[in-house]
């Protein structure tokens, strides 16, 4: 694998290491995570039975090199995250670890994804996720997918199969590479979990650990696997009474998953006077 540090030298930003790498990468659609890390000085990869952390990055005051440490039960997908997180804190500069301690990271610092957090803490962790995010799923990729396939769940699944990652993961992603005002809601047994929402869409009625819209599809049982029909609803059902007006159309699709689990899309179509 033809790159090394040299060829990101100068580039903070997250976001555009990623791009730089894939620009000097012609790589595949699953990322060959672990052999980008050796050919980036990371030394080693090893498993660890600790349950304090989810992945820890070792290095030393100055980055010579670095090893990663992941955890011996971390799941195929989140185990590829993890290293492109612990990757991320090895190649951006300010990510630095405190003097002979490991930058250790927990499944909590997986989900941040406020890189303006006033915590330097959670700050390194979203800026981190932000790299992962943009090195496995590519946005321009992404768009690619949805440009043959259209805007649904899918066209989701089937993407986070070619490239390894979660349908979580892939489901912040597909929001923010999109081009059309659209959200995720991930909930469990009923309650919202969590929810991502493209920078258009009018501003979702829900809130996390609240149960969901009782009229919407994944209110009721779905099996794991089970895609319903995209289908119109009522905006009133997803979003505030301030915004129903802005809204011409909304349409609702889920998919059941395991132990609960389930995944709802929205589209919205706008007044293009309030766009």
């Amino acid at each position: 694998m033809r790159i090394t540090r040299l060829d990101l030298d100068g580039i903070g930003s997250p976001r555009k290491l990623a791009e730089r790498i894939h620009e000097v990468l012609d790589l595949p659609l699953a990322v060959p995570i672990e052999e980008l890390c050796g050919a980036l000085d990371i030394v080693s990869i090893e498993e660890s039975d600790s349950t304090s952390f989810e992945a820890a990055l070792v290095t030393d005051a100055v980055k010579s090199a670095g090893a990663i440490l992941v955890s011996s039960s971390s799941p195929g997908h989140r185990r590829r995250f993890s290293l492109a997180h612990e990757l991320g804190h090895f190649l951006i500069e300010a990510h630095r670890p405190r003097e002979g301690q490991p930058l250790e990271c927990a499944l909590g610092d997986l989900l941040q994804s406020n890189s303006r957090d006033r915590d330097r803490r959670r700050r390194i962790e979203a800026e981190a996720n932000a790299f992962a995010a943009h090195l496995l799923m590519p946005p321009k990729r992404i768009r690619q997918a949805i440009g043959r396939s259209g805007v649904s769940l899918e066209t989701l699944v089937s993407i986070a199969r070619d490239f390894e990652v979660s349908k979580e993961a892939m489901a912040r992603a597909f929001v923010e590479a999109n081009r059309e005002p659209v959200a995720i809601v991930v909930s469990r047994n009923g309650q919202v979990a969590r929810f991502y929402r493209h920078e258009d869409f009018p501003f979702l009625d829900v809130t996390k650990d609240k149960p969901l819209p009782p009229e919407c599809a994944a209110s009721d049982s779905i099996g794991a696997g089970e895609f319903t029909p995209q289908e119109e609803v009522e905006p009133h059902i997803w979003v505030s009474d301030r915004d129903v007006a802005r809204i011409l159309a909304l349409t609702e699709q889920a998919l059941g998953q395991v132990n609960g689990y389930a995944l709802t899309l929205l589209q919205a179509e706008l007044d293009d006077e309030d766009e």
